[in-house]
C-alpha cells in the first residue's frame, strides 16, 4: 500500500464529503437525530396500563393492592363502570388488566389460607402483557407480605439487586444499540455509495488504468470514511450522554479498539456490496436490504434468544451482534479484558472472511 496514494485518496474523498451539504447532513448530523428520535421513542418499559379490579365491599388488603398498583406508576384507574365485567372490559380493549378478587374478599382468604386472585391480561402486546404480569406479582407480593403478620403467617423477605441500570431504564439499552447500529449504517453507506458513484460517473474506469493496485483503490476508499464514522460515533456517544445520562463507565481505550475491530468487518460488508452493484441507487437498494437482515439477527433492539436456532447460529456470526454487545457491555459495565478478545475475535474471523470474497470479486480490469 503507497501512503501517498492512500493520501491523495482522503483528500479526495473528503474534499467530496464537504462539497455535498445533503451527503454532510446525511452523515453528520442524521445520526445524531437519529439516535435522539429512537432512544427517546423506542422503549420496553409499559407504563400508563389501565388497571380495573373487581373485588368484595370493605376488603381492605383488595383495596391496598389497588392503592399501591395506581401509586407506582405504572398502572392508572381504567375508568370502567363498576358494574361491568373485568372479561368484557379487558375484551372490548377499555382495561390492559383485571384483577378478580374471590367473592367473599380477599382479606378472609389470606385469614383462611385459601386465597386466591385471578388476573385478565391483554396479550395482543406479548412485551407489555410480560410487564403487567411481573409488576402485579411484585405488587401483590409485597401488599400481602406487609398484611399477613396480622394473621399470623411469616412474610417472605426478598433481597433483590438491580445490576448496572438498577433504574431499569431503558435509554440505557437503546443509547448504546444505537451506537453500534448507526456506525455500522455510516460505513456501508459511505463506502458502498462512494463505490459505487465511482462506477456509475465513469471515473472507477480512470482508477483502474492509473498505476495503482486494487489494494490502494479499496484501501483509499474504506479509510477516509473508517475517520469520519470515528467522528459520527464520538458525536453519537456525547449527545447520548448529554441528553439520556447514559454513563460510561468502561475503558476508553477499549472502546477506541471496538470499534477499529468492528471496522474490519463491516467495512468489509460495504466493499463487498459495492462488487454487486454498479449505480448509486442498487448500493442504497443492497444497503437496505443487508442492513434490515444485519439489524434484525444482531441482538441490538430485539432479544434473539427466542430466535430459532438456525437464526441465533446467523446471530452467533454477524459482526454488528458482537459490536453491540461491547459497545453495551464497556459503557454500562466496565472493562472485561476477556469478554472483549472473545467478541473481538468474532469480529475479526468473520472479517478475514468476508475481506477475502470481497476482494476476489472486486475487480480492477473492465
Amino acid at each position: 500500500m503507497k501512503w501517498g496514494v492512500l493520501w491523495g485518496f482522503f483528500r479526495k474523498e473528503i474534499v467530496a464529503l464537504v462539497r455535498s451539504p445533503v451527503l454532510m447532513v446525511a452523515i453528520l448530523i442524521m445520526p445524531v437525530v437519529q439516535m435522539i428520535l429512537l432512544s427517546g421513542a423506542i422503549t420496553f418499559q409499559a407504563d400508563n396500563l389501565r388497571l380495573v379490579m373487581k373485588s368484595a365491599p370493605n376488603d381492605f388488603v383488595a383495596e391496598r393492592i389497588y392503592d399501591h398498583a395506581i401509586g407506582s406508576g405504572f398502572f392508572v384507574d381504567a375508568g370502567v363502570d363498576a358494574n361491568r365485567e373485568p372479561v368484557e372490559a379487558v375484551q372490548s380493549g377499555a382495561a390492559d388488566v383485571a384483577i378478580v378478587m374471590p367473592d367473599d374478599g380477599l382479606t378472609r382468604g389470606l385469614g383462611r389460607g385459601n386465597a386466591e386472585i385471578q388476573i385478565l391480561i391483554d396479550s395482543m402486546n406479548i412485551l407489555k402483557a410480560h410487564s403487567i404480569e411481573a409488576y402485579l406479582r411484585a405488587i401483590i407480593a409485597r401488599t400481602v407480605m406487609d398484611t399477613t403478620q396480622s394473621f399470623g403467617v411469616a412474610p417472605i423477605d426478598f433481597h433483590v439487586r438491580v445490576l448496572f441500570n438498577p433504574q431499569m431504564n431503558t435509554k440505557f439499552f437503546m443509547v448504546p444499540s444505537m451506537v453500534a447500529i448507526l456506525v455500522f449504517l455510516s460505513l456501508l453507506i459511505l463506502i458502498s455509495v462512494s463505490i459505487a458513484k465511482e462506477k456509475e460517473t465513469g471515473t472507477m474506469e480512470t482508477l483502474m488504468a492509473a498505476p495503482i493496485s486494487k489494494y490502494d483503490i479499496v484501501m483509499g476508499k474504506v479509510v477516509p470514511y473508517v475517520v469520519v464514522s470515528f467522528v459520527v460515533m464520538l458525536l453519537i456517544v456525547v449527545v447520548g450522554m448529554l441528553a439520556f445520562r447514559v454513563p460510561f463507565v468502561g475503558s476508553q481505550l477499549m472502546f477506541l479498539l471496538s470499534f477499529l475491530v468492528f471496522c474490519v468487518p463491516a467495512c468489509g460488508i460495504g466493499v463487498w456490496l459495492a462488487t454487486y452493484t454498479h449505480t448509486q441507487q442498487q448500493a442504497m437498494l443492497g444497503l437496505i436490504i443487508v442492513a434490515f437482515m444485519s439489524l434484525m439477527l444482531s441482538g441490538a433492539i430485539i432479544s434473539t434468544e427466542n430466535m430459532p436456532i438456525v437464526l441465533r447460529w446467523i446471530s452467533y456470526i454477524n459482526p454488528l451482534s458482537h459490536y453491540a454487545y461491547l459497545v453495551r457491555n464497556i459503557m454500562l459495565k466496565g472493562p472485561d479484558w476477556v469478554y472483549f478478545a472473545r467478541h473481538a475475535a468474532a469480529m475479526m474471523g468473520a472479517g478475514v472472511v468476508i475481506w477475502g470474497i470481497a476482494l476476489r470479486r472486486f475487480r480492477t480490469t473492465l
